[in-house]
């Protein structure tokens, strides 16, 4: 996995998020990321935990929905311990 931290991803639907923090857990690879303005100069305040799926020669980001998986990857990507 590639440090992806403080570097800026880009969505399928077009909004970008600053990576904060990353994780692999389980076999795959997780970021806990900031939405960030269209001019990436600022923090909106629009947080999500994403998920990295390689297909190929193309990567997708889709965000994790499911409560306990939220929960177990916030203890691991809790950058304050």
């Amino acid at each position: 996995m590639n440090n992806k931290i403080n570097h800026i991803l880009t969505l399928e639907d077009g909004l970008k998020f600053l990576v904060i923090n990353q994780v692999i857990f389980r076999g795959k690879n997780y970021y806990f990321v900031a939405r960030v303005t269209e001019d990436e100069s600022d923090v909106t305040g629009e947080y999500r935990i994403v998920e990295e799926e390689v297909k190929g020669e193309e990567t997708y980001l889709s965000t994790v929905k499911d409560a306990e998986t939220v929960r177990m990857l916030a203890e691991y990507l809790d950058s304050s311990k």
